[in-house]
């Protein structure tokens, strides 16, 4: 895309020109001194919306994730408290069966 300068110095104020070219476009206005020049392309704009649907997809799986492992988590038991329950459970059963045993063991030689 080419502009001669000429052109772009007759400009009367607040003006613009637009000139296209493939799927680039370019907006040039004029005020006072200053000239300013706004270009856009469509498959840019594109592939923005692309990765910012892409990033907005990340954002919600990460987000799912997250909620899946802490409730992950919060479902796991806690070791020590495993293993403390077994414990006094196997002292419980091990009185039991000494009881038992005691008993059939001793009431068997008293008869």
């Amino acid at each position: 895309m080419a502009i001669p300068v000429d052109n772009l110095m007759k400009l009367p104020p607040g003006a613009s020109l637009r000139e296209h070219s493939g799927q680039a476009t370019a907006d040039i206005t004029k005020s006072g001194d200053t000239i300013y020049v706004t270009a856009t392309c469509d498959s840019l704009q594109r592939q923005i919306e692309y990765y910012e649907a892409a990033y907005d997809n990340l954002l919600i799986a990460f987000d799912d994730y997250r909620n899946t492992v802490k409730t992950a988590d919060e479902r796991r038991t806690n070791p020590v408290k495993t293993v403390a329950v077994v414990f006094v459970a196997g002292i419980i059963a091990g009185v039991l069966m000494a009881i038992i045993l005691t008993k059939k063991l001793y009431g068997k030689r008293t008869k």
